[in-house]
């Protein structure tokens, strides 16, 4: 809809709208939840660099987190109907967000007083989500072949290792210190379990999202809803202090300008091992202006470079183009 009127600039800056509307989002949903310092927790989820470079691209990762918060919101407010019907789009801008929903529904519905409300949303959600993939299945000759995707699992061991070396790639090694010191408290919240739906939600959706990508390891935007989950369990834990949340700003950000690589990939695009090459670089942000203003004037294909250059705070330099097994 948008590419005929306006090109990549229009597309991109209503995904840049749609990270603005996730954000706001979740600072009025850690309030409407009953829990402090909204602002810092929105604040947290836009300093990671994987968020600010997937909301500044085509990348559907934002569109689905902007629909699912504002759902929410809705669910919360008692308002079954627009609940289903953006939670619908949730699902339709990115299928996976599916596992978010039911973790949402799952956390509200925890209430047995909301249970009518989330029945009514789910009732609305279903058929709503089911019609917005009408036309991908028209496109694949009235099968279900759209859902087909490549298999991303290899081996439990291989999986795992990337696994825990993206998970780690992404949120850096000051957010893994921050997090050794704030596991007691995320513990500490689960007593909250029963009369905390944020709690609720945190848990369930990191879980779900971390044991699909678990099974399906793939590109770094694919753990944005995990970091929407990790910032709503922070900001429901005893944590919730605006030091320590200034703190976890400033984890999310360095990652962006600089970064502590243990790894190179030994067969980049493939799933081989790794080789201990310690090295710090330019971190995500920064390389993905670099890679932006170095591949600018070179059209979309394959063959470009482009991608490659991006992974590189991950994986090191290579000369192979292609996609990242």
């Amino acid at each position: 809809l948008l590419d005929p009127i306006g090109g990549h600039i229009l597309v991109t800056l209503a995904t840049a709208a749609a990270m603005a509307a996730t954000v706001v989002g979740i600072a009025r949903l850690v309030r409407v939840w009953g829990h402090r310092n909204g602002d810092l927790v929105a604040l947290a989820f836009l300093a990671s660099p994987i968020v600010v470079v997937a909301g500044t691209q085509t990348a559907d990762f934002l569109w689905a987190t902007a629909f699912l918060t504002w759902g929410a919101l809705a669910l919360v407010g008692d308002r079954p109907v627009p609940a289903g019907v953006l939670l619908a789009l949730a699902v339709g801008s990115r299928s996976s967000t599916l596992l978010l929903v039911v973790a949402l529904l799952a956390a509200v519905a925890w209430d047995r007083p909301r249970r009518r409300t989330v029945a009514v949303a789910a009732a609305v959600a279903l058929p709503v989500a089911a019609l917005l993939f009408v036309p991908a299945w028209l496109s694949y000759d009235r099968s279900l072949e759209f859902l087909d995707a490549t298999d991303g699992w290899v081996s439990l061991s291989n999986n795992l290792a990337r696994f825990l070396l993206k998970n780690y790639a992404v949120v850096g090694l000051a957010m893994v210190v921050v997090l050794v010191v704030a596991a007691p408290a995320l513990v500490r919240a689960l007593r909250n379990w029963d009369r905390d739906p944020m709690v609720r939600f945190a848990v369930f959706g990191l879980l779900a999202t971390e044991a699909l990508f678990l099974r399906m390891p793939w590109k770094p935007a694919h753990l944005v809803p995990c970091l929407l989950a990790l910032v709503l369990w922070i900001g429901a834990s005893d944590r919730n202090r605006r030091p320590f949340l200034w703190v976890v700003v400033a984890a999310m950000a360095v990652n962006g300008l600089v970064v502590f690589r243990p790894f190179v990939a030994d067969e980049p695009n493939s799933t081989g091992g790794g080789d201990l090459e310690p090295a710090v670089t330019l971190g995500w942000l920064a390389n993905d202006v670099r890679c932006r203003s170095e591949h600018m004037d070179q059209p979309p294909h394959l063959g470009s470079g482009a991608w490659a250059c991006t992974l590189e705070p991950m994986r090191g330099p290579t000369d192979d183009p292609g996609d990242l097994g």
